[in-house]
């Protein structure tokens, strides 16, 4: 199963997706909370087959270096200090964080 998940993977890096993308791909598709999963490593097979095509980058908008936080320009300093959860949420789910993390605490919790 392990070479077959990281084949699986690879594909997804070799047609330019950064891991971030993947691993938030797969967080959307996991079940609900509760929801039992008796094959995870099918799971994972299923969710990593059909590798999506890059979203086509904005030629007027130049690169945004991904260390850097993303512009705030126009939002009150309430809402700046807000991201949105990486996790399985139905809508956007906007948190403080407290540091660096990436996940509300509904999530990590």
């Amino acid at each position: 199963m392990h070479p077959e998940l990281t084949d699986l993977t690879a594909r997804w890096l070799a047609a330019g997706h950064p891991p971030s993308a993947i691993r938030t791909h797969i967080l959307r598709g996991l079940p609900d909370d509760g929801t039992p999963v008796h094959r995870p490593g099918g799971l994972l097979r299923h969710l990593l087959r059909d590798v999506p095509p890059l979203a086509p980058v904005p030629h007027s908008t130049p690169p945004r270096d991904p260390e850097q936080p993303p512009p705030t320009v126009g939002l009150s300093s309430r809402l700046a200090a807000l991201r949105e959860c990486e996790g399985h949420h139905v809508q956007a789910t906007l948190f403080r964080p407290v540091r660096d993390e990436t996940f509300c605490p509904r999530c990590t919790g």
